[in-house]
This record gives structure tokens, C-alpha cells and sequence, in this order.
């Protein structure tokens, strides 16, 4: 029997989101632009049938009610406390729901798949263990499954793909990690938009 899956996508106030974008895109625009890539990650999510259980950290009421359409709980958040802060939210809510795996996945990943998901959640076959998708720049954090949820205590932020593989081999653990050139594609910066602009003009 497969162990239980919980699911959690953190997520800002659309209006805190993406603030490094303000230079390339209006107010307006990146909202739409954060709105979009969290649809598209929640949409993923749902299509590739792998959660027993999904939850979004916000206590945005767009972003909440947005979430609901795809199945996902709320999970309280406290924006003052940081992202960090609503991972380990997660991780709480996730064990009082039986959950025995936790995947972490940030909110603006425009180029998720659902093999990248299903991928990643079949590569532990031990009782503890853990995965990391790194950014393309391998310094960030754009995927993170822990077994148990609790594992290790998720750093992400600036260096957080090192913080978080210091961490296993600490504990003793080697980390899997997975490499995909849709998941690397994180956007929080003019840089990563004009990417994805050249990958998908509709985001222009």
C-alpha cells in the first residue's frame, strides 16, 4: 500500500507577490502573472492524482477560494512570519492528517508537469528519505518531499537547494535529487520572466 500524501502549495497575498517583477510588469499585470502560475501548479497537482490530501498556506480570500476549486484545504498563514514559517504549518497539518509523505511545491512554477510530480514522489523507496528539485541555478529550492513530513527542517530561500542537503547529510541521509528542465523554472525575476516569455509568448 502507498503511503499517504499530503500536498502543500504556500502561497502570498497576491498583492505581496512577486514584488521583484515590479521593475519588468505593472501592479496589475503581476498579480495576474502570480494568479496564473498558481493555477497552473494547483491544476497540476489535481491532474496528476498523486495527493491524499492537498492544502494551501494563505490567508488570501482570492487566493483561498481560487484553491478550492482544485481541491485544496486552507491552511491559516501568518504572512509577517515568513514562507519557512507556513512550510512548517504545513508539515503539522499534513501529520494530523495521516499524512506519512510531504511535497512541498512553491506557487510559480508556469512550467510544472504532471510526470514531474508523479516522478518525483516514486523515488523514495525507503521508510526515510527525502527529495530536492533545484532551481536552474542549482541554489533554490523549487521542490522538496519529505518522509516522514517532519524530516528536516525546510530552509528555502536564498542557498536553500545546499541548506537543505547539508541538513540530510547531518542527519545521515542522502537526498535524491531530481533535475527537470520544467520544474528548475522558478520566475522571481525580470530575468526568469523574459525566459518564460520566450518559452510561452502568452505570457508576454
Amino acid at each position: 500500500m502507498r503511503d499517504r500524501l499530503a500536498v502543500v502549495v504556500p502561497m502570498k497575498p497576491l498583492a505581496m507577490a512577486k514584488q521583484r517583477l515590479r521593475p519588468a510588469v505593472g501592479d496589475a499585470a503581476r498579480q495576474r502573472l502570480a494568479g496564473a502560475m498558481l493555477a497552473h501548479v494547483l491544476h497540476i497537482v489535481q491532474d496528476s492524482g498523486v495527493a491524499d490530501v492537498a492544502g494551501i498556506v494563505s490567508d488570501d480570500p482570492g487566493v483561498l477560494a481560487l484553491a478550492a476549486q482544485y481541491g485544496f484545504a486552507a491552511i491559516a498563514d501568518n504572512p509577517i512570519a515568513g514562507y519557512n514559517a507556513a512550510v512548517q504549518r504545513a508539515s503539522t497539518w499534513a501529520q494530523r492528517r495521516g499524512a506519512h509523505e510531504l511535497l512541498i511545491l512553491p506557487s510559480d512554477l508556469p512550467l510544472l508537469t504532471t510526470a514531474d510530480i508523479q516522478t518525483i514522489v516514486g523515488l523514495i523507496n525507503t521508510p526515510k528519505g527525502l527529495v530536492i528539485a533545484p532551481d536552474a541555478t542549482e541554489t533554490g529550492t523549487n521542490a522538496l518531499l519529505l518522509r516522514p513530513p517532519h524530516l528536516i527542517k525546510p530552509q528555502f530561500g536564498p542557498h536553500s537547494f545546499q541548506r537543505h542537503c547539508q541538513q540530510a547529510a547531518r542527519l545521515g541521509f542522502l537526498p535524491i535529487i531530481y533535475h527537470s528542465p520544467t520544474l528548475a523554472h522558478d520566475i522571481d525575476s525580470p530575468s526568469d520572466l523574459a525566459f518564460l516569455r520566450s518559452r510561452n509568448p502568452s505570457h508576454a
